[in-house]
């Protein structure tokens, strides 16, 4: 994805006004999966440039969520959570490996 250098400054400028106004700092993602994110929630608002995104989320408060659920990936904390993993080891997967497979 090719990006001129003046669409290039207004995705930067995009995501320094996310950062002043939300408190999320993208800087250490990659670029190409964070301008494909971005560019599928500005399809889904109808919007055709980084600038013109920048405006409408000034305007549309409410568009943060979108913006946020369509870039950052939801891990459930089930998978963060070691008591989890070890009740899933002690109760499910011992008793299965103990029981003798059906005949």
């Amino acid at each position: 994805m090719n990006e001129s250098e003046n669409d290039s400054q207004a995705f930067e400028n995009l995501l320094e006004f996310v950062k002043q106004n939300r408190g999320f700092d993208f800087s250490g993602y990659k670029r190409a999966s964070l301008i494909r994110r971005v560019k599928k929630q500005m399809g889904t608002a109808g919007i055709a440039t980084y600038t013109a995104y920048q405006d409408y989320l000034e305007a549309h408060p409410a568009e943060f969520p979108q913006l946020f659920n369509t870039i950052l990936i939801n891990v459930t904390s089930f998978f963060r959570d070691p008591e989890t993993w070890q009740y899933l080891l002690d109760q499910v997967i011992a008793k299965w490996v103990e029981k003798p497979a059906a005949e």
